[in-house]
C-alpha cells in the first residue's frame, strides 16, 4: 500500500494532534486515514488501547483490509503514569541517526527551556507581591532521558525507538485490569446480510461497554474484535 502527500490542514499548528494521509491500497483502493504526531492518552483514553492493539497510526484498506504502518515519529503522553516520550518507528535505528535526533531534541528541548524560562521570569515579577510561589524550572539528564521541565506537573522526556519497545513499556505501566482484553464476534461463513446484523450488535455493545472495535479479513473470513480494558471485556462474558 503506498500513501499519497498528506492533505493539507485546516489550521496550522506548531505540532498537530493529527494529520489525514490519503493511501492508495494495492488493491486500487483509494482512502484516507488519520495519523496522529501527538499522542495523550489522559485526554484520549481510547489511544491507549488503540497503541496496545498495534492499531496507532495504522492505515486498512476498508476493501480488502490491508494494513500499512505510518512509519512517522510522534510524541506519546501519559499524565497520570508519568510517563512522556518522543517514539521514533524504527527500532533498529543506527548510532548515527540516532545522535542525529537527540542533537535535534535537545535543541528543540533548549528552545523550549529558554521561552519557559523568560515567561516565568515575566510572572513572577508581575506577581512578586504574592505569596504564592511559583513553580520553578529543573534541567537534568538522568540516563538516556532529555529532561527539561516545569515542576511539578511535566515529566522528564524519553526518547524511544520502536513502537513495540513503547508498547512494552506502557504495558508494564498498568494494573491487570487496565491491560489490553479482546473478544472476537466470528461472522466468518455468514452472508452480508448476517455481517451487517452482527457488525451492528458489535457496535452497540462497544458502545454500551466504552469498547473498541477492529474488523478483520473480509467476505468469508470476516470476524469483528471488540477491545480495551480487561476489566471492560470481561463484562461480555457476564
Amino acid at each position: 500500500m503506498a500513501a499519497a502527500t498528506p492533505l493539507k490542514p485546516k489550521r496550522e499548528d506548531t505540532m498537530p494532534r493529527s494529520s489525514t494521509i490519503r493511501y492508495t491500497c494495492e488493491c486500487g483502493t483509494e482512502f484516507t486515514s488519520p495519523i496522529y504526531q501527538t499522542v495523550n492518552v489522559t485526554l484520549e483514553p481510547h489511544l491507549l488501547y488503540q497503541l496496545l492493539a498495534g492499531l496507532l497510526n495504522i492505515a486498512i484498506c476498508p476493501n480488502c483490509g490491508r494494513k500499512t504502518a505510518a512509519a512517522l515519529p510522534f510524541v506519546y503522553h501519559d499524565m497520570t503514569r508519568g510517563l512522556f516520550a518522543y517514539v521514533h518507528p524504527e527500532a533498529d535505528a543506527d548510532e548515527e541517526l540516532r545522535e542525529r535526533l537527540l542533537e535535534r531534541l535537545r535543541a528543540i528541548y533548549d528552545e523550549a527551556v529558554a521561552e519557559s524560562e523568560r515567561i516565568l521570569d515575566q510572572r513572577q515579577r508581575a506577581s512578586s507581591a504574592s505569596a504564592t510561589p511559583q513553580p520553578r524550572l529543573r534541567h537534568h539528564t538522568p540516563g538516556g532521558e532529555l529532561a527539561a521541565r516545569l515542576e511539578p506537573d511535566t515529566p522528564p522526556m524519553q526518547v524511544i525507538f520502536g513502537v513495540e519497545n513503547l508498547i512494552a513499556l506502557v504495558d508494564s505501566l498498568l494494573e491487570p485490569d487496565e491491560r489490553l482484553g479482546r473478544a472476537a464476534l466470528s461472522a466468518r461463513g455468514t452472508e452480508p446480510v448476517a455481517r451487517e446484523r452482527i457488525l451492528t450488535l458489535a457496535r452497540a455493545l462497544a458502545e454500551r461497554l466504552d469498547l473498541q472495535i477492529e474488523t478483520e479479513g473480509v467476505g468469508q473470513d470476516f470476524t469483528i474484535w471488540l477491545y480495551g480494558p480487561r476489566s471492560r471485556v470481561s463484562l461480555l462474558n457476564q
